[in-house]
């Protein structure tokens, strides 16, 4: 029988580059945002062309994000990518549960729907990914 050896650092350091990796594209992602809004505003061009670009530009950039996170969660192993992914279903809960009682309120006339609130909705996706990650790490103790 063949003897293989399994080097104990190889599993940790692919994690890390796997969390490098999603972490820059994250950052990018994130951006991609303010930055083409600023092109938009101060680019004097046809403010359509510059937008459909700046879309353009801003899914391509979220599509290579997604796929850097994929990879990043297929190289966890089970109880972090388990965590991960119930932190990442409680974001997207909290998503709809705020976007849900904002299309409320603006339908009410008790609030008005801008950039601002829409921002505040990452910021909360965020949050709820730390609060989810946390709760995860300390019950699968």
């Amino acid at each position: 029988m063949k003897h293989t050896s399994v080097d104990a650092n190889a599993y940790p350091a692919q994690e890390k580059n796997t969390s490098k990796y999603a972490a820059c594209w994250a950052v990018i992602w994130g951006a991609s945002i303010p930055l083409g809004i600023m092109a938009i505003k101060f680019i004097p061009s046809s403010k359509l062309f510059i937008g459909v670009l700046v879309v353009f530009i801003h899914v391509a950039i979220g599509v290579l994000a997604i796929r850097a996170h994929i990879r990043w969660l297929a190289a966890l192993d089970e109880m972090q990518r388990k965590i991960q992914l119930e932190a990442m279903a409680m974001a997207l809960g909290a998503l709809w549960v705020a976007f849900g009682c904002l299309l409320v309120m603006h339908s009410a006339e008790l609030i008005h729907i801008d950039y601002w609130e829409i921002a505040l909705l990452t910021v909360l996706a965020g949050v709820a990914t730390v609060a989810g990650n946390l709760i995860g790490v300390i019950r699968h103790r």
